[in-house]
């Protein structure tokens, strides 16, 4: 499972594999749905939640982001390529426990080299997808 079709069960909850859509009330004008999710999709789901909830994209080391990387990785939700993305090192003075807002960094960072052409078509891609996971697990932490 990559992270589009995960964050596409999780989040749409659409008619995938994993979710099926039942009908209810069709003589209701409102026509209301009930998602019926599968225990796969419950579990990722779970797994999705409990890494959004295990690292703070805003205030990250990059040993954390390293684990998180990893983590994602291991759950499915990611590629190697977004895997390596989010594992780059954020300058070359790397500092392994040093916090930093990985999110914003990553954006900025993206913005700069795009500026000056620095990304080749499939390359803009897959950096954009690994600051939309970013983006994706900052959303879906459970506020404490």
């Amino acid at each position: 499972m990559n992270v589009n079709d995960a964050t596409y069960s999780l989040y749409n909850y659409s008619s995938t594999a994993t979710a099926k859509t039942a009908k209810l009330d069709q003589n209701n004008a409102t026509d209301t749905e009930q998602v019926l999710i599968s225990e796969g999709g419950k579990t990722a789901e779970t797994k999705w939640h409990s890494i959004a909830n295990k690292y703070d994209v805003h205030n990250i080391s990059e040993a954390e982001a390293g684990a998180m990387s990893r983590d994602l990785f291991e759950a499915g939700f990611i590629n190697t390529t977004q895997m390596m993305i989010l594992m780059a090192p954020s300058s070359m003075n790397e500092t392994p426990l040093k916090k930093h807002d990985m999110l914003n960094d990553m954006k900025y960072t993206f913005q700069i080299s795009a500026s000056l052409g620095g990304h080749s078509r499939a390359s803009k891609e897959h950096y954009l997808s690994a600051i939309n996971v970013l983006e994706r697990l900052k959303d879906s932490q459970t506020p404490i």
